[in-house]
């Protein structure tokens, strides 16, 4: 399992986020300010390196993912 924290990428209007690395489908755990996020409700994968919250981030706050590589 690895881990990344894309807090550098919220803007305060950005809603998709990317991966720097191939994720396997359905192994991403999306964490909003610490407080895991779920799929489909207010995330969504967009690609294997990308996806989609169902909400707007607010520059300050936190986003960390956990997934599997694509190997």
């Amino acid at each position: 399992m690895s881990k990344a924290d894309l807090t550098d990428q919220i803007d305060g209007s950005k809603t998709t986020f990317t991966v720097s690395e191939e994720y396997k489908t359905g192994t991403l755990r999306v964490y909003y300010n610490g407080i895991r996020q779920i799929e489909d409700v207010t995330f969504s994968e967009t690609t294997t390196t990308t996806f989609t919250l169902s909400f707007q981030t607010v520059i300050g706050d936190y986003l960390a993912i956990d997934y599997t590589p694509k190997t």
